[in-house]
């Protein structure tokens, strides 16, 4: 039943357009100061002036940033519970929602997944509906009954390693659906939290590698959620602006007529006489067009042909046809031509009802608004934050970037250089959250673009747009973001939850496995001692270009041919047509052959001499013309070209082995139990 309202709780929303409220605490003159304080890190300073703020804003914010930037999940749900709304008011909707959030971060999913589901129900049209929605179905899969996994504070249930399959992609997703894949999904899940557990243990979160992929990541998540609820969901689009659109618009949605006929194309006037006899008599048009057309693309269509009044090229036989009656057979000149048209149906042309392109009017007034709304927020961001840019608009050109700058690493032209050494030490500031972009910021990004870029951003106009278009755009974004709290959001809030997740388990991986890992100079010598006769050898090769062909004689053919072509550019043409290897013809008949793959003809053409054109059987029954391009001895491959390989082979080797050792013990130590009869149960049937 739950699991019904989950869906029943996503179908609704498609129904809903919500209309966009801003938050009441934005005008707050008092809160606002305190968020910008936030913004700008001094986050002791914002929660002393959120205290004297009115107890439902200033809880609830203060409560987001122990959530938000502290981690501190137990302080931010005692401040949440502080809040007294009345029940089904609507100012209840924020406090449900972070309460829930708070109660799963806590790891109390029965008690959120109630909230969560009373926040959808209660308020279908609020701002929370889709989040909670999304939320109720997870809790749901943490609240399944059907228990596979314990470990030390919590479990992994059958609908968790269900979900956990289905997001892998479906090329890999055979080899985990069935009873011992899904017991390695379901141990890895458990696993997961452990590990996540003993890396904030060894507070790994505060490592310069966690904070820097973190912080990227972050950038593009709450850029992301910026455009979806500052942008996005204030140009959702009522059913009366739509319909207004559509009634302004009509002819846009206008099916044209159409008239479907089957046509027999002839030279002569008596012959059309012919066969106009023959289809009024009932005899198979499809043999008419095959015996008599002279339009040979007909033959296969039958003289099938579908027009609609909108074919100029195709209008005087529309015309023609369209006003017959259906069934009717008639003779049309056209040119020289003559055509025998029977008539099979007809379609007036007609306008597409509202409810047959409410979806495609929708995609254009949204998108429209979205492109107004988004214009006028740039401009309401710059002077909400108080941006200032110290470089000259300039409207001129600006030069692209130059092909020979392809690769990277190229230095810059004096002209560059020069631009570059002129440009201020700062070249904005977003004064509200005490925010400037230096010119090491500047160089900075330059540095990260591919190198045939920078020549575009290295004059007035490309530096400006890149300033203002792009880094300071970056920051209001995700500013407003945070200030809003669109974050709190489920979809992107958990996004940044995994981001940080991730972080902390590869941080993890490099401390406990990788940093206690190397290989010296002797053990990859001693490894290439002992292997290089079986692991670095090659075996003798012979590069030769040839034709592939199914018979001997054939290939007597063939060989006379090429060994009149002096043109190396026709030889290759000459390969790609003719040689049944298509795809080796396709590169020129290039290949190598082998003592293993083809012993007979390798012995053979291992006698040949260079670039003379020979005949030999294959081992497929197939016959080659083929000239021998080079003979490459056996060998075995030097130490200085495989030593590098063989490092990272013995260090794959060496992390692999301790990886398995540090899996066991946190299993240990987090007492992760797996309950095999499970899934030997799905096995037989049971799932």
């Amino acid at each position: 039943m739950k699991r019904f309202m989950g869906f029943f709780l996503l179908f609704f929303v498609l129904s809903c357009s919500g209309k966009y409220v801003e938050d009441g605490f934005v005008k707050n003159e008092g809160i606002t100061n305190a968020l910008l304080k936030e913004l700008k890190g001094d986050y002791e300073g914002a929660l002393n002036d959120l205290r004297k703020a009115d107890g439902y804003w200033g809880n609830l914010l203060s409560a987001d940033i122990y959530l938000y930037r502290y981690r501190d999940y137990r302080r931010a749900l005692d401040l949440v519970n502080k809040v007294k709304v009345k029940k089904g008011s609507p100012a209840s909707q924020e406090v449900l929602y972070r309460k829930a959030l708070l109660l799963e971060l806590l790891g109390n999913y029965a008690e959120a997944g109630k909230l969560y589901e009373e926040l959808a129900i209660r308020f279908p049209n609020g701002k929370y509906f889709e989040s909670a929605s999304q939320a109720v179905e997870e809790m749901f899969r943490r609240n399944f009954p059907d228990t596979v996994v314990v470990y030390d504070g919590g479990y992994v249930t059958s609908m968790m390693v269900d979900y956990a399959i289905e997001q892998i992609p479906p090329f890999n997703r055979a080899q985990f659906d069935n009873p011992e894949g899904r017991k390695q999904i379901a141990e890895r899940l458990a696993i997961e939290v452990a590990a996540l557990r003993l890396a904030e243990s060894m507070r790994l979160d505060t490592s310069k590698e966690v904070r820097e992929k973190v912080e990227l990541d972050k950038i593009n998540i709450l850029r992301q959620a910026y455009y979806q609820y500052g942008v996005r969901e204030k140009a959702k689009a009522t059913d009366q602006e739509l319909l207004a659109y559509y009634n302004a618009n009509k002819s846009q949605y206008r099916v044209p007529a159409r008239v479907d006929i089957r046509r027999i194309v002839l030279k002569d006037s008596a012959k059309a006489e012919e066969v106009l006899k023959y289809v009024k008599e009932g005899k198979n048009i499809d043999s008419l067009v095959k015996e008599f057309s002279v339009e040979k693309a007909d033959v296969e269509t039958g003289g099938r042909l579908s027009i609609y009044d909108t074919y100029e090229s195709l209008r005087d036989i529309f015309n023609a046809s369209y006003e017959k009656d259906t069934g009717s057979v008639f003779i049309y000149k056209r040119d020289t031509l003559w055509m025998v048209i029977k008539v099979e149906s007809k379609e007036k042309d007609r306008i597409r009802s509202f409810d047959e392109v409410k979806t495609m009017v929708r995609g254009v007034v949204e998108g429209q608004k979205e492109r107004e709304i988004f214009e006028s927020e740039k401009k309401r961001l710059r002077e909400f934050y108080g941006v200032k840019i110290f470089l000259k608009e300039d409207t001129t050109e600006a030069r692209k970037g130059e092909e020979e700058k392809e690769e990277e690493g190229k230095v810059l032209t004096e002209e560059e250089k020069n631009f570059l050494k002129a440009l201020p030490e700062t070249l904005a500031v977003i004064q509200k959250i005490n925010k400037a972009i230096t010119k090491a910021d500047f160089e900075d990004r330059l540095n990260k673009m591919p190198a045939r870029y920078r020549s575009y951003y290295l004059s007035p106009k490309g530096a400006y747009q890149l300033v203002n278009d792009i880094m300071v755009q970056e920051i209001l974004e995700v500013s407003e973001a945070e200030f809003r709290r669109y974050y709190l959001h489920y979809p992107f809030f958990k996004r940044l939850r995994d981001s940080y997740r991730d972080a902390m388990l590869l941080r993890l991986y490099d401390v406990l496995v990788k940093s206690k890992v190397s290989v010296s100079d002797n053990e990859i010598k001693e490894y290439y001692e002992k292997n290089k006769d079986k692991e670095f050898k090659e075996m003798a090769r012979i590069r030769v270009q040839r034709v592939v062909v199914p018979t001997r004689d054939s290939a007597r053919r063939v060989l006379s041919k090429v060994s009149s072509i002096k043109n190396e550019n026709n030889l290759r043409e000459f390969v790609r047509k003719t040689s049944i290897y298509t795809g080796e013809g396709m590169a020129g008949g290039f290949a190598f052959l082998t003592p293993d793959k083809e012993p007979d003809l390798f012995k053979e053409a291992w006698k040949k001499p260079l670039k003379v054109w020979s005949i030999g059987k294959l081992n497929d029954g197939n016959w080659a013309v083929y000239r021998v391009l080079e003979k490459i001895n056996e060998r075995v491959k030097p130490f200085d070209e495989v030593k590098s390989y063989i490092r990272e082979k013995l260090r794959y080797e060496k992390e692999k082995a301790l990886y398995e050792q540090v899996l066991e013990q946190i299993k240990k130590d987090y007492k992760i139990v797996v309950f095999e009869e499970k899934f030997r149960e799905e096995g037989n049937g049971g799932r």
